[in-house]
């Protein structure tokens, strides 16, 4: 029977010890529920448990699906037949290898034997579940009556088949009314449903369907930062006394801090997302990490094709998480710092998400200054270093990842992964549910297997547009593809400053569809082998440490 469990964030939660990404080993503490039940889904974390960190999966029989190299004068030429190599180990997203007799769990429970196969028993009984009589023979059908196995025989018991139970992940609809609402609306379902968080961890259990689609409705504080203003204005008073009679100390300040990002993406783009996940070829059992997840909108809306996915996902208000937590139980959610979460690398199979984006830094001495003085930078250094070899990305970021004149993030990208395309946002994508106008981009990059040639469009420098306002310096690959901008770009104000470059125009699901299936379909390259099998029913709900 699995241990119970509290989702409270108890001092007493038991403790697994993961291995660090890099050199260190962290104390990772797991939220557990109280109920005593069988769980329903794997820990995923134990998926870690026989995979190195910082080691890369081997591929001998693996072959990408040929992609058309785009090179600098605007042509593409075709693939060469050497374009495709087998897949040898992948280094280190940081140049470092890990202990290759460090697990990434311990203490879970044991597994096999010591040669591979399942424990052993000398004989068969009724205390097995067999009725007496059976094994003894009964005369008919030409059995011997007192045939039993020869002396020192060995019988194996056969490995139950695992029982099979729906996903108790809540799946948003269109009448969950995801975005929707005026500001005050949006602070009225923040408070409600922190207030639903509080009474589900004060009783100590799961939220209902009902609770759950009371704290879907969290959006974050993103767009209501008056709340948090010393002496808020008429308008946002009540909910500022409100919200600071429901937070601890400690949690309205994580609160507070979360507002330059706590800009949730719109339930439209989402769903874009997945469609173009499907389109690359995602499998419906992949390994999806999502970095920044926020409440959890991107598994709430995922394909019911893709249910079966183990995901984990990262964020780092604890309000947020924790709402993520119960709306998610059979996910793994850490509740903390992308650059703090101990995940192995050259492991998922799918990136998915909105990243941060600002020009702040993120310390983080696995990876170099110049990758993580901009937040958005380190979250693609990261995450594509979480991703395995073969394996896709699709992360929103602002324009700028892909404008600026400094290329060194999209040199390092380039230098292990290969841009499949990107699709550029109007920069209204995000004003209904996030309450901000910024333009944004879809990156979609696939890790390049080891010895393969670069492969897919050129995308490292910049390249000058002519506007309705004049010229406009864009990345190369919009340059070449304008069709993959949705709108028209322009000199406009911004979230940021004026007179910036903006993309202009109505966000539709037509558009949206027209430019994925602009994507290369079926670049998702399956891993050769599966990974380890969890070995324990006692799973983790979220991880605070």
């Amino acid at each position: 029977m699995p241990e119970p469990f509290t989702p409270t964030l108890a001092k007493s939660a038991s403790l697994a010890t993961l291995a660090g990404t890099t050199h260190t080993r962290k104390s990772v503490s797991f939220v557990q529920s109280s109920t005593a039940r069988k769980a329903r889904h794997p820990n995923q974390l134990d998926l870690f448990a026989d995979t190195p960190i910082d080691r890369a999966s081997a591929a001998d029989s693996l072959t990408a699906p040929a992609l058309a190299t785009e090179h600098p004068d605007g042509r593409q030429y075709p693939p060469r037949a050497d374009d495709s190599q087998p897949l040898a180990e992948a280094p280190a997203a940081d140049g470092r290898g890990a202990d290759p007799k460090e697990s990434a769990v311990a203490g879970v429970a044991p597994g096999p034997g010591a040669d591979g196969r399942s424990p052993l028993r000398t004989h068969l009984g009724e205390k097995d579940g067999l009725p007496g009589g059976v094994g003894t023979g009964d005369g008919r059908m030409g059995a011997a009556r007192d045939r039993s196995p020869p002396e020192g025989a060995i019988l194996c018991e056969p490995e139950p088949e695992p029982t099979l139970f729906p996903s108790r992940d809540f799946r948003i609809t269109d009448t969950h009314r995801i975005g929707q609402g005026s500001l005050q609306q949006k602070a009225r379902d923040n408070i409600a449903a922190i207030r639903a968080l509080k009474k589900l961890e004060g009783e100590n259990r799961d939220a209902t369907g009902d609770e759950k689609a009371v704290l879907a409705r969290y959006a974050g504080w993103g767009a209501l930062s008056g709340v948090f203003d010393w002496h808020p204005s008429p308008e946002w008073k009540q909910v500022a006394k409100e919200l600071k009679d429901l937070l601890t100390d400690e949690e309205y300040e994580s609160a507070r801090a979360s507002t330059p990002n706590a800009h949730f993406t719109s339930p439209l783009v989402i769903a874009a997302m997945w469609d173009a996940m499907r389109h690359l070829g995602l499998p419906k059992d992949a390994h999806i990490l999502e970095p920044s997840m926020g409440a959890g909108h991107f598994f709430g809306m995922m394909p019911q094709d893709l249910s079966s996915s183990h995901r984990t996902g990262v964020e780092l208000d604890s309000i947020t998480a924790r709402i993520a937590a119960k709306l998610y139980p059979d996910s793994t959610i850490f509740a903390k710092g992308f650059e703090e979460t101990p995940l192995p690398d050259n492991y998922f199979d799918a990136v998915i998400g909105n990243v941060p984006f600002g020009n702040y830094a993120v310390h983080d001495p696995s990876y170099k200054r110049t990758l993580t003085r901009a937040i958005h930078d380190y979250f693609f250094a990261k995450s594509l270093g979480k991703l395995r070899p073969g394996a896709v990305m699709a992360l929103i970021t602002s324009r700028y990842t892909m404008d600026k004149q400094d290329d060194t993030i999209r040199a390092y990208l380039a230098g292990s992964a290969d841009l499949l395309g990107a699709i550029r946002l109007p920069n209204t994508a995000f004003k209904g549910n996030a309450g901000t106008e910024v333009t944004t981009d879809i990156l979609f990059l696939r890790k390049r297997l080891p010895g393969a040639e670069p492969a897919g469009h050129a995308w490292k420098k910049l390249e000058t547009i002519d506007t309705e306002d004049g010229p406009v310096e864009v990345n190369e690959y919009f340059a070449r593809h304008p069709q993959m901008m949705l709108g028209k770009m322009k000199l406009e104000g911004t979230m940021y400053r004026g007179g910036e470059p903006a993309l202009v125009g109505e966000l539709t699901p037509d558009l949206l569809r027209r430019a994925i299936e602009a994507l290369p379909e079926g670049a998702y390259i399956p891993a050769d082998r599966q990974r380890p099998l969890p070995r324990t029913s006692s799973r983790p709900r979220l991880s605070t440490a």
